[in-house]
């Protein structure tokens, strides 16, 4: 049975492989297959394989969703007998958004430059 599905797997390999070089030509598919002595039916069938794989795999490394809550509210009184302050002497800002991604937690908070995280994110979806 591992041989069965290490065989389709090789097999997935070469048809991508074939899916690509079909790209660069810029041939339509039925042009290709007749080029290349490939069954228009075993391309698609292939094809829709590689879909499949490629729909599973996006599954897998999809963002995790994650519930956000309002900032809790406090009293004016509490603020100013215990104001939360982080290592720059400033009042630390509750989250308002946590986003986990590939095993990164990216939390922003209405301090966050908007240009920070246009950068954070153009990054982060390179990642795979």
């Amino acid at each position: 049975m591992a041989t069965r599905e290490e065989t389709r797997r090789i097999r997935l390999a070469q048809w991508k492989q074939i899916f690509a070089d079909r790209t660069r030509t810029g041939l339509t598919i039925k042009a290709y297959c007749e080029l290349n002595s490939i069954s228009r039916d075993s391309y698609f069938y292939w094809q829709n394989l590689a879909r499949l794989e490629a729909i599973e795999q996006s599954k897998l490394s999809s963002p995790k969703l994650v519930e956000l809550l309002p900032p809790a509210e406090t009293s004016a009184s509490e603020e100013t007998e215990n104001p939360a302050k982080d290592s720059s002497g400033k009042k630390d800002q509750p989250a308002v958004l946590s986003i986990v991604y590939h095993g990164a937690d990216i939390t922003v908070n209405a301090d966050t430059p908007k240009d920070l995280l246009a950068m954070v994110l153009k990054v982060m979806s390179g990642v795979k």
